[in-house]
């Protein structure tokens, strides 16, 4: 048995001993790892890519002199978005040899999302129970709070440089690269890298080929551009840009649109929009409806088909996910009778799903609805962080029509005279145009040839041309709008203008003619406003019964017509406002679509008739009042085809706002 001074020495030896190792743990802590060239080779030699990585880490590292100089550090290295991540715990054990140390341990950790029910699949005091943690962290990605509690430092991890891919290409002896070169190697998949970089192999002719490669036509129908869609197409070029910037780690995937809704008249190419715009973006397509999740059977296979294709559009990600005619999922106010329930279950599963994609589970998803009825839509839907975005869809104007037709036949490389046809096809969809050449096509191959131009003016459909009779009732029929525009008080007369024959305008779908206006709306509109409105709506068509005693079909037709515009206008002053013969709305008028409103009560539209039938009434008779006007601006009119400025304003003075006896008038050309 030990005496008690044995046992002091003994304690004190051992006190001595564990001050020492403490000492020698905080020299060997603020000793910098080994980050020498030496580990190279052996990082060359399992792929070029993980080289670059290595590199890219180990110039990040030495200049992070604080992360070993402190007893405990932990580091939060962000990485590119596309690079394979796993590359970098790899390159961190091989440069910090974290096995060698003993005394001092260094932990990486490479940061994956939350699970798909918004939790976290890992613990990080696994982690944080070492000295040193390097947690390697997708840029603009969450990063766990406990994470971001400890972290000393948050560090862009830069790849790439010049000098790196210098060196990597004398390795290999590929070659050398111009700048344009690197940075187009910078803009593609980083998994294409090892590809590229083959020993004794040219690196500028290996991109080449990739850039040939990625834009190869993929088998099935031909996309057309983005560019060829108007006003759609320019809301998809933006979002190319912004995914292209998300995907690099510069743009948090807040700032991008989540939702868009794209509405227009049937066969203006939605569906086809979404597909060019997930080819163009690299982007996996999921399209769907509410037909295919009815299809998969009762009400929970429908919600379950329903949750697999927004499941996915997650794991696809980044991804667009096409809801084909949304305006079939229907209002949940105009649901009723024994399918009530049903309906209401699904619009509440197409929110929640929604809500899914809006949050950090849904990033790379945006959500494309597309629909002919915008006004049948349940107003939670459209709502901001759901199809926030609402774009309408036209049909190709001129040039866009030119555009198209030169996608389709690339070879011929004649603008000018696509041009001149698209002047022939107002009103012609991508499809009709789709269409058009493929029968040229066929007409050249029944004559063994490539397709010509001829070919095309070949199938254009022949329309007759305008007769001067037809003209001048044109004529008549713009120069009544810029009449009692004028002698209102909503705006003044900027621009008046006829079209040559029924190819000319570039806009407007069937459209011979335009009256611009200098018009803005009121932030309060009142009952002589929308009077007003309707009158100018309905002049044309009353200068044509005043002039000729009968009427055209210029002022309707489509949507968007003088008849529409004028039957929509008095529909809200009755549903909507309480501006026509009752003072009283339905409760829900304010938010349900106006037709809906008319559908349940039909007795509203002799209200919309009276209103209507008034202030064509008055048009009418400010229209006699002012006849000598209309007919001295519509000879001009057809004299020099658009009146504008001082010459319009010289035409249009001297008017009556006093209204004279409707009487008829009858003129020729």
């Amino acid at each position: 048995m030990k005496s008690e001074p044995d046992q002091e020495l003994l304690d004190e030896a051992i006190q001595h001993l564990m001050d020492a190792t403490s000492n020698l743990r905080a020299v060997i802590s603020r000793t910098p790892a080994k980050l020498s060239r030496r580990s190279a080779p052996t990082a060359l030699a399992a792929s070029p890519r993980k080289f670059l990585a290595f590199c890219g880490f180990v110039r990040l590292m030495r200049q992070q002199k604080d992360f070993f100089a402190e007893a405990t550090s932990v580091l939060v290295v962000t990485v590119a978005r596309d690079w394979p991540i796993d590359d970098f715990e790899y390159v961190a054990d091989l440069c910090l040899k974290s096995g060698d140390r003993g005394l001092s341990t260094v932990k990486t950790f490479c940061h994956p999302p939350r699970t798909k029910k918004g939790g976290w699949d890992f613990s990080p005091s696994g982690y944080l129970d070492a000295q040193k943690v390097i947690v390697f962290l997708p840029r603009g990605a969450e990063l766990h709070p406990e994470f971001e509690i400890s972290a000393n430092a948050v560090i862009d991890l830069e790849i790439l440089d010049d000098r790196h891919l210098d060196s990597l290409a004398r390795q290999l002896d590929t070659g050398p690269l111009s700048a344009q070169e690197k940075e187009q190697l910078r803009q593609h998949d980083p998994t294409f890298i090892d590809s590229i970089f083959r020993r004794g192999r040219s690196t500028a002719a290996a991109l080449t080929r990739l850039e040939r490669l990625l834009t190869k036509p993929a088998k099935g129908p031909r996309l057309v551009p983005l560019a060829s869609y108007g006003e759609a197409g320019k809301w998809g070029v933006r979002f190319k840009t912004d995914l292209r910037l998300w995907r690099a780690g510069q743009l948090d995937w807040s700032e991008l649109d989540r939702g868009v809704l794209l509405y227009g008249p049937p066969g203006i190419g939605k569906t086809s929009f979404a597909a060019s715009l997930a080819s163009e973006c690299g982007a996996h397509l999921v399209a769907t409806s509410l037909s295919k999740w009815q299809s998969a059977g009762h009400l929970g296979d429908l919600l379950k088909a329903m949750r697999q294709d927004f499941a996915e559009a997650r794991d696809r990600a980044p991804s667009i996910l096409l809801i084909d005619e949304i305006d079939s999922v229907g209002d949940r106010r105009s649901f009723s009778g024994d399918n009530r329930h049903y309906c209401i279950e699904v619009v509440n599963a197409l929110l929640e799903a929604l809500d899914g994609v809006a949050g950090r589970e849904g990033e790379g998803v945006v959500v494309v609805a597309s629909t002919n009825f915008p006004e049948a839509l349940d107003p939670a839907l459209l709502r901001s962080g759901r199809l926030e975005t609402h774009v309408e869809m036209k049909r190709p104007n001129t040039i866009e029509r030119a555009h198209i037709l030169e996608f389709y036949l690339p070879a011929l490389d004649a603008p000018k005279e696509f041009y001149e046809i698209a002047r022939q096809l107002n009103g012609k969809t991508g499809a009709d145009l789709e269409r058009l050449v493929r029968r040229a096509k066929q007409r050249a191959r029944a004559e063994n040839r490539k397709p010509m131009i001829a070919d095309i003016w070949a199938v254009v459909p022949k329309r007759p041309p305008l007769s001067d009779e037809d003209r001048w009732r044109i004529c008549i029929h713009e120069a009544a709008h810029a009449v009692v525009t004028e002698l209102s008080d909503l705006g003044s007369v900027t621009c008046v203008e006829v079209f040559d024959d029924r190819h000319d305008c570039v806009d407007a779908y069937e459209a011979l003619g335009r009256t611009s206006l200098d018009s803005p709306v009121p932030a309060l509109r009142t009952e002589a406003w929308f009077r007003w409105d309707i009158a100018i709506s309905l002049a044309g068509m009353a200068g044509e019964e005043l002039v000729f005693s009968n009427r055209s079909t210029t002022a309707g037709g489509s949507r968007g017509s003088d008849l529409t515009s004028a039957t929509d206008a008095a529909a809200l002053m009755i549903a909507r406002f309480g501006l026509g013969k009752r003072l009283s709305v339905f409760p829900d008028d304010v938010d349900r679509p106006v037709y809906k409103v008319f559908q349940e009560a039909p007795r509203l539209r002799a209200d919309v008739d009276e209103i209507l039938r008034a202030e064509y009434s008055r048009a009418k008779s400010l229209l006699d009042a002012n006849l000598n006007t209309v007919i001295t601006l519509a000879q001009a009119l057809k004299e020099e085809r658009r009146l504008e400025a001082e010459r319009l304003r010289t035409l249009l003075r001297g008017l009556s706002a006093a209204e004279g006896p409707t009487k008829l008038v009858g003129m020729s050309g």
